[in-house]
C-alpha cells in the first residue's frame, strides 16, 4: 500500500516523480505552491511544438501544413530555425511508421492517449480524484496478435546507455492495466534529432507486474520522501534550464558568481 505522504501528492506522473527526485524546491514551486511558470525555456517550447506537429501528422494532417501552423506559434526566428532542424526528421519517422504498419496488422492507433490507475492499479479516468499514477502516451499501436508497441518522442540529445525500461516503465504499467488482453509489450524511444527509434526486448505482462510495477512504486515512494522534508534546494547544471530559476536563491547563486573588485594603489 502507498504511504500517506505518497497519497498526499497524488496523482503522480513520470515527470512529477523525476522533478521530486531532482529538486524538491522545483517540486514545491510546481505542484504544491502551484506557481505559474515565470519563464518558459526555449527548449521546452520547441519540444512541445515538435510533439504537437507529430501528433497532427499522425492524425492525418499533411506534414507541411502541420509544420507551418506549429512553427508560426514560436516567438522568435532563432526558435523557428531550431524547430526546422528537428522537424526535418518528421518525414523520415512517418515514412518508417507507414512501412511498419504495412508489415503488421494494426487494429488501433493511440496518439496522445491518456491513461490513469488507482493505487491498486485498477484503471480510472485521467482527471479522476482517485487517480494515483497517470500519463499520456505519445504513440501506441495495438496489433491483431495481441501485442502493443509504445513509442515516446524525445527531442533532447541521445544519451548512450539510457535504459528504455527506465524511460517507459510507467507507460508500460499504465498500458498493462488498461489493455489486459495484450500479451507482449514493445517499448521504443524515438530520438527525433537522430531520426532513430530504439526498441527494447519485448516484455510479457508477467515481467511488467513482477519488475516494472515494483520499480515504479518504489520510485514514487522515494519521490514522496524527497519532498517530505520541505522545499530544500538541490542545485545543479539543470538550474540554467529551470523555468523558476529567477525565483530560486540557489539558482541565482550558481548563475551569478560574486566578483571581487580591487582598487589600484595610488601611491
Amino acid at each position: 500500500m502507498p504511504s500517506t505522504r505518497a497519497l498526499i501528492h497524488a496523482p503522480w506522473s513520470a515527470s512529477k516523480v523525476a522533478t521530486a527526485l531532482r529538486c524538491p524546491r522545483l517540486f514545491h514551486f510546481k505542484y504544491i505552491e502551484k506557481v505559474k511558470e515565470p519563464e518558459v525555456m526555449p527548449e521546452a517550447r520547441i519540444g512541445k511544438a515538435i510533439h504537437k506537429a507529430l501528433e497532427q501528422v499522425l492524425m492525418g494532417t499533411p506534414i507541411q501544413e502541420a509544420n507551418a501552423a506549429v512553427r508560426a506559434e514560436l516567438p522568435s526566428e532563432i526558435e523557428q530555425m531550431r524547430y526546422d532542424n528537428l522537424a526535418s526528421g518528421i518525414p523520415a519517422f512517418t515514412s518508417r511508421i507507414a512501412q511498419f504498419r504495412r508489415r503488421r496488422r494494426v487494429s488501433r492507433q493511440l496518439v496522445e492517449y491518456s491513461l490513469a490507475v488507482r493505487e491498486d492499479l485498477s484503471t480510472t479516468q485521467f482527471y479522476a480524484g482517485d487517480a494515483y499514477y497517470r500519463g499520456v502516451l505519445d504513440l501506441g499501436y495495438l496489433f491483431e496478435d495481441d501485442s502493443l508497441a509504445l513509442v515516446d518522442h524525445k527531442t533532447g540529445a541521445r544519451i548512450p546507455g539510457t535504459s528504455i525500461a527506465d524511460q517507459l516503465e510507467g507507460y508500460a504499467v499504465l498500458a498493462a492495466a488498461a489493455f489486459r488482453h495484450v500479451r507482449r509489450f514493445w517499448l521504443g524511444l524515438h530520438w527525433i534529432a537522430e531520426r532513430a527509434v530504439e526498441w527494447s526486448t519485448p516484455l510479457a505482462p508477467e515481467a511488467v507486474m513482477d519488475r516494472l510495477v515494483p520499480d515504479l512504486l518504489d520510485n514514487i515512494e522515494a519521490a514522496a520522501l524527497a519532498v517530505d522534508d520541505g522545499p530544500r534546494v538541490n542545485p545543479g547544471s539543470y538550474c540554467d534550464r529551470c523555468s523558476y530559476r529567477n525565483l530560486c536563491p540557489a539558482s541565482r547563486e550558481i548563475r551569478y558568481e560574486p566578483v571581487e573588485w580591487y582598487e589600484d594603489d595610488e601611491d
